[in-house]
């Protein structure tokens, strides 16, 4: 532990994705760095987030290929589920890769305190373990990167067991036989592809009109449809308004049923039962309890604002990831933690581009998405053109039997090509990203991209497709 006069350059408080990557980057930039975790470095997004449940998810997916084996000429006797085993490949990967993270932390010689990081200035940290303080640590500059927590509704239940976060049900190593979840945000879709290639009965619970809300609304309405065809029940427009635990979950809830050519908005409840439930209503910044209350600082809403650097309105202090507002991702932590480690160092920045931020659920088929959706766009006042493609027509697709239903969608500006948005739904859309990304730093056109050569046969030639789609006609539809 640290001596009573310990002082360092900058100070980091949780060590998540957007910490931990702040602190290797501030060491490698020669700053003296401390870097204070209460739990396990690696934070919410490697322990209880998104490599464990992208870890569950693939076995889920692996296990749903081998069903449809004998296709591709291959013989599977008694394909069965081992639940218990897919949460032990789990923790093991997950220990593998919180190990690796300690080592390059060790590696660029950060200093790492096993502690709670409690605030008593702008550049005073005391550490707490246990609720006794335990050291005080000086630094020139403070970053704040306490992460989000599950939100949980104050009127309902919460008892771990019955009533889950996405916490708790990483945990649980039974399949239930039945399961609501409620919010039909990435988080909730990707559960309810889980547990409904396991065989359980889902039902999705959304307020607004649509799953995956703040997606285009093409690429919800075809998750949608695809859902409902596997036998997931989906409740669009519907509230949560009670909950009762009895050995299983019983749910009221409303739902908002709008009465074609008539203002009239009519309302009906419904009584569900399952034998548990998901609260998968988003995230709220964990900021209690580390003493911010005795700054100044600005807030929007329930975030900490921030400047272009990530600083707050107090000098020297710093704020990055899920409590500076969406979205709640853990590359934008990350691309948050370097941009203000280096500004701390002196170097040039360039301001954040939240637009190009790529976005990716993890379900069957998945969907990812950069940039703004048809309908910012057009509410935006942008005369738009539109280039879509299958992956029904794209020879890579069709080799691996994931070819139906998805498409790429590239959204431009009809005048000059400027490339607004890209929406996908498909096998593996995640990793076509990151070149929507790139071509949007290097403020690539859409004609541009149409002249770009893809390699055959891939999935990313859809892209390629798409932007001919947009340009003129796409060539192999």
């Amino acid at each position: 532990m640290p001596e009573r006069s310990s002082t360092f350059d900058l100070v980091i408080i949780g060590g998540g994705p957007g910490g931990y990557v702040a602190a290797i980057r501030a060491a490698q930039l020669g700053i003296k760095v401390a870097l204070l975790e209460k739990d396990k470095v690696g934070g919410a997004c490697l322990h209880q987030g998104c490599i464990p449940t992208k870890t569950l998810l693939h076995s889920a997916d692996l296990y749903n290929k081998f069903q449809k084996a004998k296709e591709f000429g291959i013989i599977v006797d008694k394909l069965g589920i081992n639940y218990p085993q897919f949460h032990r490949r789990k923790e093991s990967i997950v220990n593998k890769l919180f190990h690796g993270i300690q080592f390059l932390l060790r590696k660029n010689g950060v200093e790492v305190f096993d502690g709670e990081g409690y605030l008593t200035s702008s550049n005073k940290v005391i550490i707490r373990k246990n609720g006794t303080d335990i050291g005080e640590i000086a630094a020139k500059n403070i970053i704040l990167a306490t992460g989000s927590v599950p939100l949980i509704p104050r009127t309902s239940p919460y008892d771990r067991k019955y009533v889950l976060t996405s916490n708790d049900i990483l945990t649980k190593e039974e399949i239930p036989k039945s399961i609501i979840i409620a919010g039909g945000g990435a988080v909730g879709i990707e559960f309810a592809h889980l547990f409904n290639i396991l065989g359980s009965k889902v039902t999705i619970i959304e307020l607004f009109n649509d799953i995956l809300p703040t997606e285009d609304k093409e690429i919800s309405a075809t998750l949608r449809k695809i859902f409902t065809k596997r036998g997931i029940d989906i409740l669009t427009s519907t509230s949560l308004e009670n909950v009762q635990i009895n050995n299983n979950v019983s749910v009221e809830t409303k739902r908002k049923i709008n009465t074609p050519f008539s203002p009239t908005v009519n309302e009906t409840k419904e009584s569900l039962n399952a034998d548990c439930l998901l609260l998968a209503l988003g995230r709220t910044p964990n900021l209690a309890n580390i003493g911010i209350e005795r700054l100044t600082l600005s807030f929007k809403g329930k975030y900490l604002q921030v400047n272009e650097v990530m600083e707050t309105s107090q000098n020297g202090f710093y704020a990055i990831g899920d409590i500076t507002g969406p979205p709640l991702l853990a590359h934008k932590a990350s691309n948050e933690g370097i941009h203000a480690v280096c500004h701390i160092a002196g170097k040039e920045t360039i301001p954040i581009n939240y637009q190009n931020i790529p976005r990716v659920t993890y379900c069957f088929p998945q969907t990812a998405s950069i940039g703004l959706t048809q309908e910012e766009a057009e509410n935006k006042g942008h005369k738009i053109k539109v280039g879509k493609f299958p992956f029904i027509a794209n020879s890579k697709a069709i080799i691996d039997g994931e070819c139906e239903d998805g498409f790429i969608k590239i959204i431009t500006d009809e005048k000059y090509g400027e490339i607004l948005g890209m929406h996908a739904i498909g096998p593996n859309v995640g990793e076509l990203l990151w070149g929507m990304s790139l071509t949007n730093i290097l403020e690539g056109t859409v004609f541009e991209l149409s002249n770009t050569i893809f390699p055959h046969p891939t999935l990313s030639e859809t892209i390629l497709e798409a932007a001919h789609a947009a340009v003129d006609k796409p060539i192999h539809i």
